[in-house]
């Protein structure tokens, strides 16, 4: 005869109702978005989901884009939810492509489209190695809302990422920057989690106050000079860590 051992939950602080272990996991969402140089527009992630055209430019996200079931303005689906824990913004990668070329892919040709890990950049004269992080996180207001109601807002270096490469070299020409220690230990975490519900809209803006990156930025691909025959961009993957709640599939 099966014995009945009943169903293991917890009571978590802010949350009114107990967390069944059968029904949630430790987990993420995520979902990714285009900026490029140059770019003042807001861009707004979690807004489309796989299929869609990617915020801020128009390649489809893949699985490797996004994981929600649906766009973020719709909500999560009915049985989802998700109790957020801590909001990170890893810059994925930097691009440049020919002009000739009308948008951004996933995948590079060497004559086209070349990517490469994300680089400090700044306006020193003495760096000649681009790069567009510095600009982005010094510029960049960032607002996460559930039901148009704010939960969290600040700039872009308030929310490290938490995971991502960590690479160590001994040769000069080699870099590899990234938002924040690579750990998981060492995302910004919050005492109190941010509760989204099935089919209440939730969305992350990100706001450049300024044009990002100027005439000083270098094109470092070769494909041109950054200003007339190349376009350069970066992908910033955002992540919503937490307790997700899934529907069996």
């Amino acid at each position: 005869m099966a014995v009945n051992t009943g169903t293991l939950t917890v009571k978590i602080p802010g949350f009114p109702q107990p967390i069944s272990f059968a029904d949630w996991t430790h987990d993420n969402l995520y979902h990714t978005v285009e900026l490029q140089r140059l770019d003042t527009n807001e861009v707004q992630a979690f807004i489309g989901a796989q299929g869609s055209p990617i915020p801020g430019g128009t390649r489809v996200l893949t699985e490797v884009d996004t994981n929600i079931p649906r766009s973020g303005d719709n909500g999560l689906s009915e049985g989802w939810e998700a109790l957020v824990y801590s909001i990170q913004l890893e810059p994925v990668r930097e691009m440049s492509r020919v002009v000739a070329q009308a948008n951004f892919t996933l995948e590079d040709t060497a004559a086209a489209q070349l990517s490469r890990p994300v680089h400090v950049g700044g306006s020193d004269p003495a760096y000649l190695s681009g790069g567009i992080l510095f600009d982005f996180l010094r510029k960049t207001y960032c607002k996460f809302t559930v039901n148009q109601k704010v939960k969290s807002e600040g700039p872009a270096v308030n929310y490290p990422q938490g995971a991502g490469i960590s690479v160590f070299g001994t040769t000069t020409d080699l870099e590899v920057a990234n938002n924040g220690i690579p750990s998981p230990r060492d995302g910004r975490a919050f005492v109190l989690p941010v509760w989204i519900q099935p089919n209440i809209a939730f969305v992350m803006k990100l706001r450049p106050q300024v044009a990002l990156g100027d005439a000083t930025v270098v094109d470092w691909s070769g494909l041109g000079n950054g200003t007339t025959t190349s376009v350069l961009g970066f992908d910033i993957r955002v992540r919503l860590v937490g307790l997700i709640k899934r529907p069996v599939q």
